[in-house]
């Protein structure tokens, strides 16, 4: 009898085992996918981001050509209304210009019909005294004088108005040539921008479909854990309704005694962690509930625990959240400076050996040789090969309604949990 007991016993828990294990990988493989969509957002995010700066960058130079455009246009309105006023200036020099060229042809004229030049000597020859000679002489002089000034300042002007009338046409051409330049710049940069907007779209489309695919992982995960939280309930049903069984079979105390006994051998619970525990009080929660803590079981053993990144990414924590929102509480955030100091507990126990100020704290949670991720989160959900005075202390601790902050820690194959 006391063998059949025992037998039944290991088969309960071997179908335990089996039959979470599979859902347990299958929410590790969706913790994977869920990290790598996280890469993959935060490398589309920073693509975003170095796509927007170049947006920026081309609407500043947009925007300075514009202004240079502006400048342009004033400048060429100010040569515009220069270049009129030169065409009256030009104007106003023909007409003195005319002048003075029907003057000198006049006098060029008279000279030839007149015979101005033998008038000019009979004048002077004719002087009545040396005084009035030279009087002659100099007024003939002022004559000669101001024609010759005047050929000269008929010279000059036209000489200005060349100049004038080749300066403006230079200052125009200037100008227009800038302005057509503007408008090639102002285009190809505008092109680059439409560019960079269609990359903009492509980049937000990528991003918004990772995002919803990571929700859509979250979702499946959150599925996973009510699955696996509602067999978990039949298999204890199913364990309940066996040993009722085994116990209706048993007829005496003795092999009733014996069966209590076998069971723990099972679980391959330490026997330092058994110690500890038998030292504790009982208590009711994980508020009130010290001394969490935890070993993975010999039986099955695990992969080697990286040490993930002390951030909101991590995945003990996503799990966490997961399992609570499955269970309809209120999700965690994450503080750094919890993880911090479970990261320095965790340090304290590459021995395996739980300090002993532990037992008397109610916010602390530790495992041994667990993965990161959903599977320390079950096994501390499940109890499995853990240690608590009240043994259900690490449940409670994860189902605590109060708890809002939360931090993890690793070192080696050490977890530790805080809370607050």
């Amino acid at each position: 009898m006391k063998k059949k007991s025992l037998s039944l016993l290991i088969v309960s828990l071997l179908t335990v085992t089996g039959t979470l294990t599979p859902i347990q990988a299958m929410a590790e493989t969706t913790d994977k996918k869920i990290e790598q969509q996280d890469k993959e957002i935060s490398a589309l995010k920073e693509k975003q981001q170095g796509v927007s700066a170049q947006i920026t960058t081309l609407e500043e130079e947009i925007a300075s050509i514009y202004d240079k455009g502006i400048e342009l246009n004033r400048q060429k309105t100010t040569l515009t209304q220069e270049s009129k006023q030169l065409k009256k200036d030009i104007a106003a020099l023909d007409v003195r210009i005319n002048k003075r060229t029907e003057a000198i042809q006049n006098q060029g004229r008279n000279v030839q019909v007149n015979g101005q030049g033998t008038q000019i000597l009979d004048m002077i020859l004719n002087s009545e005294s040396i005084s009035d000679a030279v009087g002659r002489v100099q007024a003939i002089s002022s004559i000669l004088s101001a024609n010759n000034n005047l050929v000269k300042q008929q010279k000059e002007d036209k000489k200005l108005v060349e100049t004038k009338k080749a300066e403006v046409q230079t200052n125009l051409a200037a100008v227009e040539e800038a302005t057509k330049q503007l408008e090639t710049e102002k285009e190809s940069l505008v092109a680059k921008q439409a560019d960079l907007n269609v990359l903009k779209a492509e980049v937000d489309s990528e991003t918004a479909g990772a995002e919803s695919s990571k929700n859509e992982l979250l979702k499946q995960q959150q599925q996973t854990l009510k699955d696996q939280l509602a067999k978990e309930a039949k298999q204890k049903e199913e364990k309940k309704v066996a040993s009722s069984s085994t116990e209706e079979k048993n007829t005496t105390p003795t092999e009733t005694t014996t069966e209590t006994a076998t069971a723990p051998a099972a679980s391959d619970v330490p026997k330092e962690s058994e110690s500890s525990s038998s030292e504790q009080p009982n208590s009711g929660n994980a508020s009130t509930d010290p001394g969490n803590t935890g070993t993975g079981s010999s039986e099955t053993p695990t992969d080697p625990t990286p040490t993930p990144p002390s951030t909101s990414a991590d995945a003990t924590f996503q799990a966490l959240n997961a399992l609570r929102t499955a269970n309809g509480l209120n999700p965690v955030s994450w503080d750094a400076g919890l993880a911090a100091a479970a990261s320095g507990r965790a340090a304290m126990m590459q021995d395996y050996q739980i300090p002993s100020d532990h037992w008397n704290r109610g916010d602390e949670v530790i495992a041994f040789m667990f993965a990161p991720g959903n599977s320390v989160i079950m096994a501390w959900y499940n109890e499995t090969n853990m240690v608590s005075p009240s043994g259900t202390g690490h449940r409670d601790w994860e189902m605590n309604p109060s708890m809002t902050r939360v931090g993890f820690g690793y070192a080696g194959d050490v977890i530790v949990g805080h809370s607050a």
